[in-house]
């Protein structure tokens, strides 16, 4: 008997939990069905793919080997199934992934555009924190990614920038502060901030430049809605930090520089070959016709996978 799609898809996913349980969960099986699927694979495979210790799964050496070649075939097999879908209809499937502040500010234009000039591509998108983002990409579940970072990420990761885009920090135009052509972190000690909730890597990035200047930030609330940040500030309740792209269209709202916050890159982000990939190469070239201010990945930059 051959080894099915199927059956790789359930070890991968296996692979991802390291636990039988929660990876049928995820697969819709029952616990022992999945387990008998397992065996059968080892059947198949002449050797055991995982050591099992009281209720830890660990793989064999064969495993991790089985593991590389299913990784390499599964994307094979995607990119298989996207083809045949779009032999009949001419329409192509591209799964993005978008950070909130890209996602309401830099992506609805360009998606726009895209439906114009490019009509058979059909887009699913997926809205998510940086982190998410990375491990959906991991996982082939998304195809690219649109994040803003420090540092442009490093191998296995590729990417094309698109911009700078710099994190200020939002104010009421008559609020104090609004008058300032820079602030400093510890300005805002006693000022209530309403920020993103700690799952975003900006918020983790700002609570580590607070605690880089030794201030405990007043959080008034926390979210993870751009439009709550954004009423918050409306209503003078609270400041914020959003990216500078916001500050166009709220006329009654300044953005000022924060003097710790460097300037950021806004870049979409992808591990795989666009050479096998026909429509994610279509869509880079595409994307850089429209931002050519620079191309791929500098490799002597950090890498960092936490979005502003």
């Amino acid at each position: 008997m051959s080894i099915t799609p199927e059956q790789i898809r359930y070890f991968i996913t296996a692979c991802r939990y390291q636990n039988f349980t929660k990876a049928a969960a995820e697969l819709h099986l029952t616990q022992p069905g999945l387990s008998k699927a397992i065996r059968e694979l080892e059947g198949q495979c002449g050797a055991p793919l995982w050591e099992r210790k009281h209720n830890a799964l660990t793989l064999t050496s064969a495993g991790r080997v089985f593991l590389e070649q299913a990784l390499k075939f599964q994307d094979q097999y995607e990119q298989l199934e996207y083809t045949a879908r779009s032999l009949g209809s001419g329409e192509s499937l591209l799964r993005i992934g978008l950070v909130p502040m890209c996602g309401n500010t830099i992506f609805p234009a360009l998606h726009r555009e895209l439906q114009e000039a490019w009509p058979q591509l059909r887009l699913v998108t997926t809205e998510a924190t940086g982190p998410t983002l990375y491990s959906l990409l991991d996982q082939k579940e998304i195809d690219l990614a649109l994040c803003v970072t420090n540092h442009l990420p490093e191998a296995p990761y590729s990417c094309c920038v698109l911009k700078d885009s710099r994190l200020m920090l939002f104010v009421h135009k008559d609020h104090p502060l609004a008058r300032r052509s820079e602030v400093d972190l510890k300005d805002l000690e006693d000022e209530p901030l309403v920020l993103f909730t700690d799952q975003f890597g900006q918020t983790r990035y700002l609570r580590r430049l607070f605690a880089a200047c030794q201030i405990h930030p007043r959080i008034l609330h926390q979210t993870t809605q751009v439009f709550t940040i954004l009423e918050y500030i409306r209503h003078k309740a609270a400041v914020g930090f959003l990216s500078e792209e916001f500050a166009q269209d709220e006329k009654n709202l300044v953005a000022i520089p924060v003097k710790q916050i460097a300037t950021g890159h806004v870049n979409f982000v992808w591990n795989r070959d666009p050479e096998q990939f026909p429509v994610l190469k279509q869509f880079l070239a595409f994307v850089e016709k429209k931002w050519p201010r620079q191309g791929q990945q500098d490799p002597s930059l950090l890498s960092s996978r936490e979005a502003l």
